[in-house]
């Protein structure tokens, strides 16, 4: 039998670590790590490590989207939206029952923002 897996990181591409730091950091209140060249490293509540690094970003709608438990869910986006990032469907209750946001950072990349029940 095989350990558990656990989901220890998720990397973001970024044009700008400062913009992307404003979003995940500012907005979102990841805590900021540390930061070495093209990375920066932040943590969420429970422990997973969002690296951010500097090079192309290549989004796709198709592709992968982070989704984060988030206490005030309208606060929350409107905190995204003041930091440079872009509102795509407003917050609203989804047919799985969740309240759900989704929005875009600064390089297009799409982010689920759900309200913690």
């Amino acid at each position: 039998m095989t350990a558990p897996v656990t989901l220890q990181r998720i990397v973001v591409s970024t044009r700008s670590i400062p913009a992307a730091l404003s979003l995940y950091g500012g907005a979102l209140g990841l805590e900021v790590g540390r930061r070495a060249g093209d990375l920066a490293w932040l943590t969420s509540a429970d422990g997973v490590e969002v690296m951010l690094h500097e090079r192309e970003a290549r989004p796709s709608d198709t592709a992968v989207a982070i989704g984060f438990a988030v206490d005030r869910l309208d606060d929350t986006v409107a905190a995204w939206v003041a930091a440079g990032g872009a509102l795509v469907d407003p917050p609203e209750r989804q047919p799985w029952g969740e309240r759900m946001a989704v929005v875009r950072d600064a390089d297009g990349h799409l982010v689920c923002l759900s309200e913690r029940a």
